[in-house]
Formats: C-alpha cells, sequence, structure tokens
C-alpha cells in the first residue's frame, strides 16, 4: 500500500494526488504527516476543499505541497501554520526510522536521521551545526511533546521490552490507555513476566510500532499477536505458571490448535470460555485472509 493511499483512508475527507512521485519521503516522517493532516482535517470542518499535492523531503526539511480553495481566512492561517510546525519538526526527527535526529550531509545530499543511520548505506554523514536552525524561529524541539518524547537511538537501544504485547483501551472515564504484555529488562520485574506499563504518553508511529512512551520509561515493542490469538496464548503461559523465555513464543509454540485443546483438557478454564476464544480466533484469521484476498 502506497504513503498516499494510507493517509488518504485515515484521513476520507481530505483530498490527494494519485501520481506516483506525489510521496517521496521514507516512513520516519509519517507520525509529522498524520499530524499535520489531523490539524488540516479540524481546520476543513467549515467547509471548502483541500488537496495535498506532493509530500518530499528537500534538502533534508519535509515539503508538504497543497491547495485549497472557499477556505475561510481562520481556517487557511491553522493550515499554514500546521506546515510550518510539520517543516520545524522535520528538522528533528529521522526520516528513516521516526526517532529523534540531526540534519546530516552526506556527500551534499542533506538527511535528517538518528544516531544509528548517521553510518549507513548512504555513508558517514557529517554533522553541519549545532544548534537552532534559524535564529529568527521560535520552535524549540525541546519544548514540543510530539518531537521531546520521541527516544534517540542510544535510548531506544537501553530500553526494556515488551514481548505480546497488547493496548488496554477500557479504565476510567478520560483515562489513557496503557500496554500489557510479557517484560524483558524492566528491573523491577522479573524477566518474561507478565504485567502493565503506566499510561501511555506517545506511541511510534510506524507500522507495527517499535517503541512506546508511558509515564514511567521507554519502552522496546516485540512481537505483537492479534488479540484472539494473544489471549489464547495468554492463558496457555499462565496456566504454565512459569515465565516466557526470551525469543520463545507465549504459549510455547505456534500450534494454535493445539492451546485449544490444552486449554479444554486441562479443566481450569471453563469450557463457553475456550469456545468463546476458539470462535474470536476463526473470525479473526478469516478477516485476515479476506483482507489479503482483497491487497
Amino acid at each position: 500500500m502506497s504513503l498516499i493511499t494510507g493517509l488518504r483512508d485515515l484521513y476520507p475527507h481530505l483530498g490527494f494526488d494519485d501520481r506516483p512521485l506525489a510521496a517521496s519521503c521514507d516512513d520516519g516522517w509519517l507520525g509529522i504527516l498524520h499530524a499535520f493532516l489531523d490539524d488540516a482535517d479540524k481546520a476543513m470542518a467549515a467547509g471548502g476543499t483541500f488537496m495535498i499535492q506532493q509530500v518530499k523531503e528537500k534538502m533534508g526539511c519535509l515539503h508538504i505541497h497543497y491547495t485549497t480553495s472557499d477556505v475561510a481566512p481562520d481556517a487557511s492561517r491553522a493550515i499554514a501554520d500546521a506546515h510550518r510546525l510539520a517543516s520545524a519538526r522535520s528538522f528533528h526527527i529521522c526520516e528513516i526510522c521516526g526517532r529523534r535526529g540531526r540534519l546530516s550531509n552526506f556527500g551534499g545530499l542533506w538527511k535528517v536521521v538518528c544516531s544509528e543511520h548517521a553510518d549507513g548505506k548512504l555513508g558517514k554523514g557529517v554533522v553541519p551545526f549545532v544548534g537552532p536552525l534559524d535564529a529568527d524561529d521560535s520552535y524549540s524541539p525541546e519544548a514540543d511533546s510530539f518531537v521531546a518524547a520521541r527516544p534517540t537511538a542510544a535510548e531506544f537501544d537501553a530500553a526494556p521490552i515488551i514481548d505480546g504485547w497488547v493496548v488496554e483501551e477500557q479504565g476510567e472515564s478520560g483515562s489513557r490507555p496503557w500496554l500489557y504484555g510479557w517484560f524483558f529488562g524492566k528491573p523491577d520485574i522479573g524477566d518474561g513476566e507478565h504485567g502493565h506499563t503506566s499510561p501511555i504518553v506517545q506511541m511510534d508511529d510506524m507500522v507495527p510500532p517499535r517503541w512506546v512512551r508511558t509515564g514511567g520509561r521507554l519502552y522496546r515493542l516485540g512481537m505483537y499477536y492479534p488479540p484472539a490469538e494473544r489471549e489464547i496464548r495468554y492463558w496457555v503461559q499462565k496456566l504454565s505458571r512459569r515465565p516466557v523465555a526470551y525469543g520463545a513464543p507465549p504459549g510455547g509454540s505456534d500450534d494454535i490448535e493445539a492451546m485449544l485443546t490444552f486449554l479444554r483438557s486441562s479443566g481450569r478454564v471453563r469450557s463457553m470460555k475456550v469456545d468463546r476464544m476458539e470462535q474470536s480466533y476463526r473470525a479473526e484469521q478469516e478477516g485476515y485472509e479476506l483482507n489479503r484476498g482483497e491487497g
């Protein structure tokens, strides 16, 4: 699926040019684009038309070319402000992976990259400066939570891992979601033990996401399982009464049928609950097969 197609599906009220060259930047800037389009979508609620013509990287900066018509002056200013903010943010976010980055020069090619991607297939980048990009620009990345919450490459590498994670949306009214999963490298919980995080502050925009920042710390995100499959794995692992071994799938294997048989024979999970888990799993698999066929 192309970048433009994915954005069009998320923002159906906005217009997008479908030409192959309409989008030419790496996925690390997806979050910036989502934030800009969300602001544009809100501004367009009063009426008019909006069309994204091109999204590209030029001299290390994100450039979003768009047109509007029949748009109220306040809405036009709001979109222009969102555009300036998106461009400012792009100078501080790695275009490749979405972590904190800096503008670097690769033999004449300018690109914003994190420390990991500053030395890779493009060669070794040279950071041309330290300090603000524009002395007259009041934008501060440290004051912008969208940028400040993103990890550096070093922070990411040192973060504990949550495997088999799931976002828990339920909670008190107005409360933020958190994650459940099996933890590795977290000081206050044994490796392979199941638990939950504090509320989510920010989650990686990449698909699939690779990190999440909560109220307490940064985590790397490991294996993700669809909800129904994960529930089956959770109960099999819980009944085994032992932690998950690092690198091993929760439940001990990838044979879901064998796991369902185990749950039925264990006598420790009500048959109606196992039936419900199996039905949800079958429906989940049918949905994936249908989506695969349409793709």
